[in-house]
């Protein structure tokens, strides 16, 4: 074999070894470009962690791709644990909303599962404490009623007439018993004036036979 021979198989190989690499270059960067179009959380409304004076009336949760909506699964619990039956969230692409209901305030969680439009899935928890839940927020049930306020009020207001009326009846019988012992007492001294006469006159008559 020829120097010139040697030269080009050698050649070849460097060029088949070379476009070997290139190869497996762009199946790697073919392999990694949708790992790396994931979807991903990128924010949240209320953070995470956030305690807030007033209970939202929803919550929001944004990612990195746009979200499938017929795949997204979502469940919000409260403070006690129990799960709040919630309305469907809405969606804007890559953002889901929430609308929210409570219970009473404390920690909320608010769980979901979604999938992206690249089939990837993201399993994530919002956490944040309310410390007042504006009226129309209550889930049904849930409402701190004015009846029971009310109804307390109410309740007191018998009581208050019946001891009143045991006053009155406690006072009257009272009078009565004084109205009576006062009686008692002019018919005991009526009475001994009476005993009295009586004695007086059997003393006067026996006098005069005697005389």
């Amino acid at each position: 074999m020829s120097h010139r021979a040697s030269h080009r198989q050698s050649l070849r190989r460097a060029a088949g070894l070379a476009l070997a690499a290139a190869g497996g270059g762009l199946l790697a960067l073919g392999l990694a470009t949708p790992a790396s179009a994931h979807a991903a959380l990128t924010g949240t409304d209320p953070e995470d962690g956030a305690t807030l004076a007033e209970a939202p009336a929803e919550v929001t949760a944004t990612f990195s791709e746009i979200l499938d909506e017929a795949s997204t699964e979502i469940a919000v619990t409260d403070p006690s644990g129990a799960v709040i039956d919630v309305v469907d969230p809405s969606y804007d692409g890559d953002t889901f909303i929430q609308p929210m209901l409570y219970t009473t305030p404390g920690e909320y969680t608010l769980a979901f599962r979604v999938i992206s439009e690249d089939g990837h899935r993201v399993d994530d928890a919002i956490e944040f404490t309310v410390e007042s839940i504006p009226e129309g927020l209550y889930a049904p049930g849930s409402e701190p009623t004015a009846e029971a306020t009310t109804g307390a009020e109410t309740t007191d207001a018998p009581t208050t007439a019946a001891e009143s009326s045991e006053s009155t009846e406690a006072a009257a019988d009272e009078e009565d018993s004084n109205t009576g012992a006062a009686l008692a007492a002019i018919l005991l001294g009526l009475l001994v004036v009476v005993v009295g006469g009586v004695v007086l006159v059997k003393t006067l008559g026996r006098k005069s036979k005697e005389d």
